[in-house]
């Protein structure tokens, strides 16, 4: 049986009145939240971005992204750029359908290093929207499997001489922030490292930095 809902005019623009309140409100409230993340996590890594250069430019990329470059970057690294990314909150359709799809709030370095890395190496969670695509890359390319670290989950796929893969990875997932993504390539960026910001306050900004030098230090 087919039921007939028939809305009056005047019903019709207050329903469309109350749905486009609802749509603002969230978007208001949703752009808050990101914001007033994205710079609790600034203010976090204030405390480690010194071990890696001397200067730090910051800019927002909408609502949702964080852009932190360092130019003069500490050896053995070249340049750095830290990305702060968010959920969608601001816009609720796509943050509940990205949210289901396991995106998270997400720390991600970008690093040039003044090495050749002897290897090439795609690791991530599976779950993880940041990681799938990549992933799937490897597999196409026949990249062989590397042995992720104990309790960890993560896939990892390489190629090259591996042998300090598994324990660059180990390294990365040690950091006390959720390891989503680690890939390492022969062209730029030669690392990229990706963490959940998950209870970040709760780890030390120094630890992530020290980490960046040190695996940057060993490819």
């Amino acid at each position: 049986m087919m039921v007939l809902w028939n809305i009056s005019p005047e019903a019709g623009r207050i329903l469309f009145f109350l749905a486009t309140i609802v749509v603002v409100g969230w978007f208001a409230v949703g752009t808050i939240l990101n914001v007033r993340k994205g710079n609790a996590v600034a203010r976090w890594l204030q405390e480690g971005l010194p071990l890696i250069g001397r200067k730090t430019t910051l800019r927002w990329l909408g609502s949702s992204a964080v852009e932190l470059k360092i130019q003069d970057a500490r050896d053995p690294l070249l340049h750095v750029e830290i990305f702060i990314v968010m959920e969608p909150r601001d816009v609720p359709f796509l943050w509940g359908y990205f949210h289901a799809r396991g995106r998270r709030d997400i720390l991600i370095a970008r690093c040039r290093i003044s090495g050749n890395p002897d290897f090439q190496l795609e690791a991530g969670d599976p779950r993880a929207w940041s990681a799938r695509g990549a992933q799937k890359e490897a597999i196409r390319k026949q990249w062989v499997p590397v042995s992720s670290p104990a309790g960890a989950n993560i896939n990892a796929y390489g190629e090259g001489k591996l042998k300090p893969a598994p324990e660059l990875l180990a390294l990365a997932a040690g950091c006390q922030l959720p390891l989503v993504r680690m890939a390492v390539r022969w062209t730029e960026p030669e690392l990229e490292i990706q963490w959940q910001l998950l209870r970040f306050g709760s780890v030390s900004a120094r630890r992530v930095f020290e980490l960046l030098l040190q695996i940057s230090g060993q490819l």
